[in-house]
């Protein structure tokens, strides 16, 4: 029945396997060819962008170039009637119809000049020709005024600063050229001296007059540009325009007052558009043969897949069962390891407990066993003060075990995290007082310095837990300053901070020991000898925590050590019940 069964669903896999390979086929094949087209297409498409960008770049260059050559052109036109005698003997006698037909006219029809100014030796306008017609009086446009005034004494100071300075460079050769906004136009300005062009004048330093010259760009510059550049419909604007290549047009302090824009020439586009219906139809027949292709392709995989379906059915039932058993031994091992791991830290732990607590509790129940003895052998004779010694040495004896045996419990509820603070309000001053004057008591040679005046009065805490926090601290500064009498008790409020400080002179510890000091059962070196379980901070830090706060340790061996205690104020006010 099993085999059965193992035939029928073999015969079942090979009819799956049979049309996953099918549409596998089709699949791969159809996938190639669309991969190889889009390839194509995407080279084709890269090859057209790379032309485009290439093109582009080539456009901006001569729009470039075209613009930085009417720039160039400006002072060099500017020469044919600013560098000749007769210019600059009828400047000087301010002969105006001379300077119309040979400045003004002569500049604008030959160079294409929008305006033309002369300023005199005193930088005030002596002739004006604008826009094509003759400015009487002379007078400077409304539009640029300040520009105009501001590039004539730009080339005044540059002359009183070449008289002052002799160069290599010649007063001839002295020019210049701004791009400046004039109005809502751009326009290119140039400004230079009138000179005589033979030696056989002089001009006095300081005395030359100064021909101004204003071409706009939005005009027939932008026309020359376009010419030189072969572009059609090539304009200025003052943004930019989207699907519009451009150049910007900088200023002379460097900053853009537009840019001349163009439709862009993009022969690689332009060829993908003509190419594009031929290539559509080679990618049609291209598939249509793979297709042909693939068809004889599949009826030989057929074939192959009928011979092999069976080995490679039962050789992956195989290794799928050998898999399988291998993840679940290496489960049960890596369960094993770690039951094992587990088990030593507890063994550990419980070897280290036993021997701690035998030893501590020896100490105590000897010493109760010592007084009473005494006090039994003290049948006569007994007084007081000698019953009264005697009691206080049991009870200090039964306050140390009770004290470890509170430890041990609370160290146990804080590792299962069954400890749960139990909140309400009190005086936490108190508190601290009550457990220094406790301590008082049971060690009569150490003096308590306490210094708690400025801790609040009322706070929401838990007593018990606090309470054992104040006992643990307090008696190690005892225990552990046997030689230094000294306890200082310290507490306020900083900074929203509730901070207790307990400091003591006494044996202190290493700074190797203090990263280590809080860890359960850890005792620093310098405490060998001393009794001790390595509980009690444990149990400390982990109360201070579920009450929000931290404890901090600082110490010095032979010199002492300080417990610092910073409980946040908003976490003990009395309106706030936080469930550790």
């Amino acid at each position: 029945m099993r085999v059965n069964f193992s035939a029928a669903g073999a015969i079942k896999r090979l009819q799956v396997l049979k049309v996953r390979l099918t549409s596998h086929i089709t699949f791969v094949l159809v996938t190639l060819t669309c991969a190889a087209a889009f390839l194509l297409c995407g080279f084709a498409w890269l090859a057209a962008v790379k032309v485009d960008d290439i093109s582009l770049r080539r456009q901006a260059d001569f729009v470039a170039q075209g613009l930085a050559e009417q720039i160039a052109a400006l002072p060099r036109e500017q020469e044919s009637v600013a560098k000749w005698d007769d210019a600059f003997v009828y400047a000087k006698q301010r002969n105006h119809e001379w300077l119309l037909d040979n400045v003004g006219l002569w500049t604008s029809r030959y160079f294409g000049h929008d305006r033309t100014y002369i300023f005199d030796d005193t930088n005030r306008l002596m002739f004006a020709f604008r826009d094509g017609a003759d400015a009487m009086p002379p007078r400077l446009a409304s539009d640029d005024s300040r520009e105009m005034t501001a590039l004539a004494g730009e080339v005044r100071a540059l002359l009183v600063d070449q008289t002052a300075k002799p160069s290599a460079n010649p007063l001839g050769q002295l020019a210049t050229v701004r791009t400046i906004m004039i109005g809502n136009r751009p326009a290119i300005a140039s400004a230079r001296p009138i000179l005589p062009s033979s030696a056989r004048m002089q001009v006095e330093a300081g005395q030359e007059f100064i021909a101004v010259s204003v071409k706009f760009i939005d005009g027939k510059a932008a026309e020359s540009i376009a010419h030189y550049a072969r572009l059609e419909g090539l304009h200025f604007a003052s943004k930019s325009e989207d699907g519009r290549a451009e150049v910007p047009v900088s200023s002379h302090d460097g900053g853009t007052i537009g840019y001349l824009v163009w439709s862009p020439i993009l022969p690689g586009f332009m060829l993908l558009q003509q190419i594009a219906p031929a290539g559509l139809g080679c990618l049609a027949l291209l598939i249509a043969v793979v297709f042909w292709l693939g068809r004889g392709l599949h009826r030989t995989s057929l074939t192959l897949l009928d011979s092999q379906a069976e080995i490679t059915h039962h050789r992956s039932h195989l290794e799928e069962m050998v898999a399988d058993r291998t993840a679940e031994i290496e489960r049960q091992r890596e369960e094993l390891d770690r039951l094992l791991v587990h088990e030593r830290q507890v063994n550990a732990l419980q070897r280290q407990f036993v021997a701690m607590a035998s030893h501590e509790f020896r100490t105590p129940l000897a010493i109760i066993d010592a007084a009473a003895q005494r006090l039994c052998r003290s049948t006569t004779n007994v007084s007081g003060d000698y019953v009264h010694e005697k009691a206080g040495v049991i009870r200090s004896a039964v306050v140390r075990m009770v004290d470890l045996m509170e430890s041990i419990l609370a160290s146990g509820r804080l590792e299962t995290g069954q400890i749960t603070l139990k909140r309400s309000d009190g005086d936490l001053k108190a508190l601290l007082v009550a457990c220094c004057d406790r301590q008082r008591h049971l060690s009569r040679s150490h003096v308590f310095h306490l210094d708690v005046e400025s801790m609040p009065d009322l706070l929401t805490f838990d007593r018990s837990a606090m309470e054992q926090v104040f006992t643990n601290l307090i008696s190690n500064a005892v225990k552990y300053s046997p030689n230094a009498p000294n306890i200082y008790v310290r507490a306020g409020v900083e900074e929203k901070m509730v901070e207790i400080a307990i400091a003591d002179s006494g044996i202190g510890m290493d700074a190797d020991d203090l990263p280590k000091l809080f860890q359960p059962y850890y005792r620093a070196r310098s405490a060998t000898g001393i009794a001790g379980t390595g509980i009690g901070l444990n149990v400390v830090k982990q109360v201070v925590e579920l009450h929000g706060g931290t404890v901090e340790v600082t110490s010095e061996l032979g010199k002492g050590t300080t417990f610092t205690i910073l409980l946040p104020i908003e976490f003990l006010l009395p309106d706030q019940h936080v469930a550790a």
